[in-house]
């Protein structure tokens, strides 16, 4: 497992990404690089840009962000880097995951859920990367993945067999089941189906591929269908295979 990196605004759910996480290095050597995103002012003064440049946290923010160290401090194989980075842009992120040799991207509700117009527009641009993402869910508090469900595209000519190697590379898990989504506009429709798969098969996580598209800077996207399922999400670039 290469290093991990997890956009965070240190809200819980930052504490169950960073146990995730060091689930899934299998006790292999990591770093968990903790990045918290802050706009640049806009303004020309050096002394105003200081003055303006967002430092401080809040107490939840303070404790959120203990709570990690303390749950990497009793872990021998991991270590943990803040990263404060001041605007964003694809190169930025491109060359970020490049310095650290990030593997895996941990995505939490939280993040991509705020307000803030730079989380928006980060969570798009590593969405558009080659970085495999976790998007973890607010309710899920299991750290350890077992059983996954593959849900195929319609245009996708994956199939399970063909992910299950790469996908051991980043969690030790078997796909057990394989569903393929023919019209994503009524993919609703399938939703209680694949609920009772779920159940039956003692799924805790579901696989999905994904294609670079065009970004829509600072307009925030609807949660994925695949999301509402209610486990977390393991979306690959398709372009890799």
């Amino acid at each position: 497992m290469k290093n991990i990196l997890i956009p965070s605004i240190l809200q819980s759910d930052t504490i169950n990404a960073v146990k995730t996480a060091i689930k899934s290095s299998n006790g292999a050597k990591c770093q968990l690089i903790l990045m918290l995103i802050a706009d640049i002012p806009d303004t020309y003064s050096s002394a105003n840009l200081l003055r303006n440049i967002d430092k401080g946290l809040s107490p939840t923010q303070e404790s959120v962000l203990q709570l990690c160290r303390e749950i990497i401090s009793e872990s021998k194989n991991y270590s943990l880097k803040i990263h404060h980075q001041y605007g964003i842009s694809a190169p930025i992120i491109r060359n970020l995951m490049e310095y650290y040799t990030i593997g895996l991207t941990i995505m939490t509700p939280s993040f991509k859920s705020s307000q803030k117009k730079i989380n928006t527009h980060c969570a798009q641009i590593i969405a558009n990367s080659k970085c495999p993402i976790l998007h973890t869910n607010t309710d899920f508090q299991e750290e350890t993945f077992s059983q996954a469900l593959y849900i195929k595209n319609s245009d996708s000519i994956l199939n399970a067999e063909d992910l299950q190697a790469y996908v051991n590379t980043l969690f030790s898990l078997k796909i057990v089941s394989e569903t393929k989504i023919n019209d994503p506009q009524r993919a609703y429709d399938v939703e209680p189906f694949l609920t009772d798969a779920i159940a039956k098969n003692n799924i805790n996580i579901l696989i999905e591929t994904r294609k670079p598209k065009k970004l829509k800077l600072l307009k925030k996207e609807k949660a994925s269908f695949h999301e509402a399922l209610g486990i977390p999400v393991l979306s690959l670039y398709e372009g890799i295979y």
